[in-house]
């Protein structure tokens, strides 16, 4: 994805602004733009602190311009384990989740979810975003000698229904506990999803998520449009919670060991041996792209 950045202006004409625009319009960012979608991203604020000394505190990110999908209809549990060659998710699971192509080449590594028995979605901020939501979508459309096997399954671009924000930080927990009771209780686990309700009344979709080696908490909370300001307003209310732009968040998404290779815009092919050791393949070949992914590559 060719982001086009825009420092210290608004969008263009072409730019499509997202629920929480204004407030970063008022926090002085610079801004780019989502190719596929036009959406507008703060890519850095003025005095943004390295992300390092953020994650001190607590770091929160607006996801807005990401590639975004929600995934239902009749077999979106069939499409995603045939697309995707980690996890089988059962409800209340998400997992970063690499969707291959029949040779064995990686699309991409986005955070999936399965948030429905018939639901599930996909994130990822990186320029690989994209090409992963195209091959899902033509995978849902293929039909052989009258036979589609995901009829009736649709991917929503799904920029316009919850607002996905980043909250990451050695004090995450601490930060979202001022917002539920019974924090420790209600707050997902790594690799959950699960309803929670901020201060009691506003609904939101929260997964536990690990960015980084060491281990960082870090949640993504899926909140409604009409009181995500509200949202966003309340959590930077605390001194130690600081806002950051594409740029932090590409950083934090990095430190997987996966995301080095991905970097590049070429073909990316990984060993399997690889891909086992990091979690991100499952025993089997249910899977597109578990042949090709098999063969002995060791590039990488």
């Amino acid at each position: 994805m060719a982001d086009e950045q825009e420092e210290g202006r608004g969008p263009s004409p072409k730019t499509v602004r997202g629920a929480l625009y204004q407030e970063h319009l008022l926090l002085g960012a610079g801004f780019g733009r989502a190719e596929d979608t036009g959406l507008a991203y703060p890519v850095s604020y003025p005095g943004e602190q390295p992300l390092p000394k953020a994650l001190g505190g607590a770091a929160v990110a607006d996801l807005t311009g990401a590639t975004y999908r929600f995934i239902s209809g009749m077999h979106p549990q069939e499409l995603c384990e045939a697309a995707f060659c980690a996890r089988k998710l059962s409800v209340g699971q998400c997992a970063f989740e690499p969707a291959l192509t029949g040779d064995g080449t990686i699309t991409s590594v986005p955070l999936v979810a399965r948030t429905g028995r018939h639901e599930y979605v996909l994130l990822d901020p990186t320029h690989r975003g994209p090409v992963v939501a195209g091959w899902l979508t033509f995978l849902s459309q293929i039909s052989s000698n009258g036979n589609a096997p995901y009829e009736g399954t649709t991917l929503e671009e799904a920029s316009g229904m919850l607002v996905p924000l980043l909250v990451m930080g050695e004090r995450a927990n601490e930060l979202l506990a001022d917002y539920l009771p019974h924090a420790a209780r209600s707050l997902p686990a790594r690799g959950s999803v699960g309803s929670v309700s901020l201060d009691g009344h506003i609904p939101a979709l929260a997964m536990g998520l690990p960015l980084d080696g060491a281990g960082v908490t870090s949640y993504v909370l899926l909140v409604h449009q009409g009181a995500v300001r509200v949202v966003w307003r309340s959590l930077l209310s605390f001194e130690w919670v600081m806002p950051v732009g594409r740029n932090a968040v590409l950083e934090a998404w990095s430190r997987r060991p996966w995301t080095r290779p991905l970097e590049s815009s070429d073909v990316v092919e990984i060993g399997e041996q690889n891909l086992r050791n990091w979690g991100l393949l499952r025993p089997g070949n249910d899977f597109v792209g578990a042949r090709g992914i098999r063969e002995e590559w060791g590039r990488i």
